[in-house]
């Protein structure tokens, strides 16, 4: 019997065929975009060696800082080819290599240590178009990502002993002719859309480091971000300011404030930093300028963490430890402030240490049209929502530096929607974190409109989704609406939100809608009572249901997410209206005073009962038999790991051939659970079954199974199991 409808990361109704315009939300999980990297450091003699210092560091955060797996980066220095044996005008330090090991970072951290000022035997000019035409040989063509050059220099060319450019140098012809190959190479990198962000350093040319920056590609990661633009180091102290703002605007990756430590001879300090909830990858990055100094990392609940491996859902990898620079790279950190550990020994001198977060949010939006399907002349709203692999996000200090924009965009016609989240123009609650905005589809449309939603800026790696909407004629048979109003959405773990939809039927007959929850964020875990689900309308008026949105004892701590549809129970495809619904989930506080007679006891007895019910809900031992017919087809066993879940998908090993596997988290995943004295299975369906161990329950016309517990007492019947048998406390939903 169907006795709830539940929507989690792991159990989503995806075998159930959904309406068009939902369709195209992909539910893969969001990964950061990579990007081609080629770095270009000037070697020439007129950089000095304290320069040169900078730019080989410089060049070793922006190769280690880099935290996209995918991401190619190239280092290259350059001088001039004078015409001896053996020069070259440009060196590549650092051949294109991929960032997705420690060993790959490692090879860059490495590498860049090559970059040296040139003697005038190595060719010690400046040819900056042979450095751009070395990067261009990288970046031109179809590419994976954002194309981005740093070019490290003083912006001034010297070609004037380079033979290869003209027999000789009357007039100043030979930089006049390497001038012209500049701008017809920036009329390239503007058609291959490379990003030129020049750095300078030492007594510089700044008005044609401006020109590398703004007569090339003008690509920028948002509405509110900056295009390409010069920076100049002026300092060693503005070294990694001026470089990270500039790596941070082109790579649209968060950069923290920069953390400035003097740690003495022999000693100790601490630098902290913080990471914020947005944050899905990303890398903290000391600046030590000598590589005998020692760094460790502290999350924020105070754990040291490993520099290579996971710890949680954390995955850590080191590089450059043996340099000058050193990065922790994180995926998934934990968000909030963490202590850097910086430790010198007795033979290093005085050293200002600088430690940063360069980070990125993978994410995905959300985007809702109702009505789905709309008449011309017809006013829609359009809500648009942000989520990470990780959590749904709702902060506004997360979300105020980031562009939320829509468009609806038919024959003979683009609209663009204005967002807000602030209780406006459609928006039912501020914010939430749910940008909303109206349009009228023009009355001469015809067709379809489609509907367009991008989130963009500076720490995210972006997302664009569409809705395409076919417009219909006439009333529709039925219309919906539903709110939660604009009130605190505040709910304990295994807690309800009340809320109500309202149906009017127009066909004149008696139907059914159906209320459903889908497309939950990470970690939400959220269903509706079964006999709330089904809405039994009369053949005319309009109707009010009310409903419980019951939030699981296990679902993520804070914002919770999830999308709510009204479809017609006749056409389950047609969606009668939908909205995204935000919620933060706390843990309601604990008394503040415990009776001090019988405390302990107490105390030992709640830790007892704890265990013991953890034990009641472990899922280990449960074994699932799969059955067709009355023919075995196969078992899985629960992973020997501690959980209350036992997920598991229904697959084919080969046409016709069905066959049991451990759910990788996709949306054909069955969950099983322990609850009182039953079992609950929970199906990609969204049907909820209870049933005793040794039950046989359907799950698809042909095939059926049986859960069997390895670890029940020999002797004992399913009542009498301690791991089954139900205490006061072990009712209700998970």
């Amino acid at each position: 019997m169907r006795l709830s409808v539940l929507a989690s990361t792991a159990v989503v109704a995806l075998l159930v065929p959904l309406p068009a315009g939902v369709a195209q939300q992909s539910e893969q999980e969001p990964v950061i975009t990579p990007a081609n990297i080629v770095v270009l450091v000037d070697e020439s003699s007129s950089i000095s060696p304290d320069d040169m210092q900078r730019e080989r560091e410089a060049a070793a955060v922006i190769a280690l800082g880099e935290f996209a797996p995918g991401s190619t980066v190239t280092v290259a220095g350059f001088g001039s080819n004078n015409g001896q044996p053996g020069q070259k005008a440009v060196n590549e330090v650092c051949s294109p290599s991929k960032v997705a090991t420690a060993q790959d970072q490692q090879r860059l951290s490495d590498c860049v240590k090559q970059l040296h000022s040139r003697t005038a035997a190595e060719g010690d000019g400046t040819d900056h178009a042979a450095a751009l035409q070395q990067a261009l040989n990288h970046l031109s063509g179809r590419k994976d990502g954002a194309k981005l050059v740093f070019l490290l220099t003083d912006g001034k060319l010297n070609v004037e002993d380079s033979p290869g450019y003209a027999p000789d140098n009357v007039g100043d012809q030979r930089n006049k002719i390497a001038a012209g190959i500049i701008d017809t190479l920036l009329v390239k990198a503007r058609e291959e859309q490379v990003q030129i962000w020049p750095l300078g350093f030492g007594d510089v040319d700044g008005t044609r480091l401006e020109q590398f920056a703004k007569n090339a590609y003008q690509g920028k990661c948002g509405a509110r971000s900056p295009t390409p633009s010069a920076s100049i180091v002026n300092s060693s102290a503005d070294v990694e300011q001026v470089l990270l703002k500039a790596f941070g605007a082109a790579r649209c990756a968060g950069i923290g404030d920069v953390q400035r430590t003097t740690v003495g001879s022999g000693g100790s300090q601490t630098a902290e930093v913080v990471i914020p909830v947005i944050a899905t990858d990303g890398s903290i990055v000391v600046t030590k300028h000598d590589s005998r100094i020692s760094v460790s990392y502290v999350d924020p609940n105070g754990t040291t963490v490993p520099k290579n491996g996971t710890q949680g859902e954390s995955t850590f990898q080191v590089s450059g430890e043996n340099g000058s620079v050193e990065a922790l790279r994180i995926v998934n950190p934990v968000p909030g402030r963490w202590k850097v550990q910086i430790s010198s020994t007795p033979d290093v001198p005085e050293q200002d240490v600088s430690t940063v977060v360069m980070y990125q949010g993978a994410v995905r939006s959300t985007m809702i049209v109702n009505p789905p399907s709309p008449r011309a002349g017809q006013e829609v709203t359009v809500a648009l929502s942000l989520q990470t692999r990780t959590r749904s996000i709702t902060d506004p200090a997360a979300l105020k530096e980031l562009s939320f924009t829509a468009e609806a965009a038919g024959t003979g016609f683009t609209t663009p929607i204005s967002l807000n989240d602030e209780a406006r123009d459609g928006d039912d609650k501020s914010q939430d974190g749910v940008y909303t905005g109206k349009v009228v589809v023009p009355a001469e449309a015809t067709g379809s409109v489609k509907f367009s939603g991008t989130i963009a800026g500076v720490g995210i790696s972006g997302d664009t989704r569409t809705v395409e909407a076919p417009l219909v004629a006439g009333p529709p048979a039925l219309t919906a609406a539903s709110t939660f109003g604009n009130s605190d959405r505040t709910v304990a773990p295994g807690g309800s939100m009340k809320g109500s939809v309202t149906v009017t039927n127009n066909s004149g007959r008696a139907r059914k809608a159906r209320i459903i929850a889908t497309d939950p964020a990470p970690g939400t875990l959220v269903s509706i009572p079964g006999e709330q689900t089904v809405l039994s309308l009369p053949p005319s008026g309009t109707s009010t249901f009310d409903f419980d949105l019951r939030f699981a004892d296990d679902t993520v701590r804070g914002p919770n997410a999830v999308t709510l549809k009204v479809v017609d129970d006749e056409k389950p495809d047609d969606v009668i209206y939908e909205w995204r619904l935000t919620a933060n989930v706390e843990q309601p506080p604990s008394p503040l005073i415990w009776f001090a007679i019988g405390g302990a006891v107490v105390a030992a007895a709640a830790l007892a009962g704890l265990a013991l019910r953890r034990r009641r809900r472990d899922v280990r031992g449960l074994v699932v038999h799969l059955y067709e017919g009355h023919r075995p087809r196969g078992d899985l066993a629960a992973p020997e790991q501690p959980s209350s879940a036992f997920r598991f998908t229904l697959t084919e090993a080969a046409p016709g051939v069905p066959l049991l596997t451990h759910s990788t988290g996709g949306d054909d995943t069955y969950v099983l659970r322990r609850v009182g004295g039953r079992l609950r299975l929970i199906t990609p369906y969204g049907e909820d079954t209870r049933c005793h161990v040794g039950d046989l329950v359907d799950v698809t016309p042909a095939l059926a199974i049986k859960v069997l517990d390895e670890h029940a007492p020999l002797g004992l019947t399913d009542e009498q199991d301690p791991l089954t048998t139900p205490s006061p406390r072990d009712s209700g939903l998970l």
